[in-house]
C-alpha cells in the first residue's frame, strides 16, 4: 500500500501539531512527505495559512469553532481524497501513538481484494494495556475488545477511528460518513455498513496506543455534556439495529443508572433513566 495513495486526516481540539502523540509519532516513520487534513476545532484558530509544511506533512488546515465533531471533518477529507484520486482515508485521533511498525507493515501490503474496505490496527490503551480494538458488539451494544490473528477477518468485528483507513471508493458508495453521528459510536456505525454491504477488513499485525478518555474515573474523564451526546449515539446506533437490540441495549442502561447511582453529579443517573424510558 503506496502512502502516496492514503490521504490522512486529524481532527484536533486545543491542541496543536506539535503537542498531537498522533502526528509526532507518525513523523518519526516517514521517510517522505504525506498529505494531511487538519480539521481543528479549537475554539481559536491555531494556524494563519491554509496551507503549509509541517515537517513530513502536506497540510491542508480548517478551522471551525463551532466544534461540528468528527463526521463533518471526515467528509470534507473524504472529498479531498476523492478528488485528489487517493484511493484510501486514514482517521487519526490527536492523542494515539503510532509506531514505525506500523507504517512499516502499511507499506508491506499488497494489492487487496475488493472485498477488503477497512484496513485497522490493533489498539491497545495506554492507561492500563488492555486490548482496545479490534472488538465485537453482541446484542445490545455490549462491547468486547477481542486479541485477533492477524489477516482478513471473515466475521462481524469493529474498532476505533484512529489509525483506520478506510475505502475512499467504498465510503463514496455510502454516502461518506453520517453526521447523526459526530463523535461517538461513528466508529462503529461504519463497520456496521461494511458488514451490511458484505465487505470485510484485514487486521494488521502491528499495534498502536491510544490515550481513551472514557477509561478511569468515568465522571472525572467524561463531562457530563459529553455523556448526554454519547448515550444519544449509544441509543440510535442501537434502534437502527431493531427492536430486540434497543430491549437488550436499555435492560444494560440499567445496571449502568444502578452504577451512576454512586456518581457525585446525578444527572448522569437521570439522564440514563430518560433513555430507558424513552419510546422513541
Amino acid at each position: 500500500m503506496n502512502l502516496k495513495n492514503i490521504y490522512i486526516v486529524i481532527v484536533l481540539y486545543k491542541t496543536s501539531l506539535a503537542e498531537s502523540k498522533a502526528i509526532q509519532s507518525l513523523n518519526d516513520g516517514l521517510e517522505s512527505n504525506v498529505n494531511l487534513m487538519v480539521f481543528d476545532n479549537s475554539p481559536s484558530r491555531q494556524y494563519e495559512l491554509n496551507n503549509f509544511q509541517y515537517h513530513h506533512f502536506n497540510v491542508n488546515y480548517y478551522h471551525d469553532c463551532s466544534n461540528p465533531g468528527l463526521s463533518t471533518a471526515y467528509n470534507l477529507a473524504l472529498n479531498f481524497a476523492t478528488e485528489t484520486h487517493c484511493k484510501w482515508l486514514m482517521l487519526l485521533d490527536q492523542d494515539t501513538t503510532f509506531t514505525k511498525e506500523y507504517l512499516d507493515e502499511i507499506k508491506t501490503i499488497e494489492k487487496l481484494p475488493d472485498s477488503i474496505v477497512a484496513v485497522i490496527p490493533k489498539v491497545v490503551s495506554l492507561i492500563d494495556a488492555q486490548v482496545i480494538s479490534p472488538a465485537i458488539i453482541y446484542l445490545g451494544g455490549l462491547l468486547r475488545p477481542k486479541n485477533l490473528d492477524s489477516g482478513i477477518i471473515k466475521y462481524k468485528i469493529t474498532g476505533i477511528n484512529s489509525g483506520t483507513i478506510l475505502s475512499v471508493a467504498f465510503m463514496n458508495t455510502i454516502s461518506g460518513f453520517d453526521k447523526q453521528y459526530t463523535l461517538d459510536m461513528l466508529d462503529h456505525w461504519y463497520f456496521g455498513k461494511i458488514y451490511a454491504n458484505k465487505k470485510e477488513v484485514f487486521l494488521m499485525n502491528n499495534t498502536i496506543y491510544q490515550d481513551l478518555s472514557v477509561l478511569g474515573n468515568f465522571e472525572d474523564k467524561v463531562p457530563f455534556n459529553r455523556y448526554k451526546k454519547m448515550i444519544e449515539a449509544e441509543y440510535l446506533l442501537n434502534k437502527e439495529e431493531g427492536l430486540l437490540n434497543l430491549a437488550l441495549f436499555k435492560l444494560r442502561l440499567c445496571f449502568r443508572a444502578l452504577k451512576q447511582l454512586g456518581f457525585t453529579n446525578k444527572a448522569y443517573y437521570k439522564s440514563t433513566i430518560k433513555h430507558i424510558l424513552r419510546v422513541r
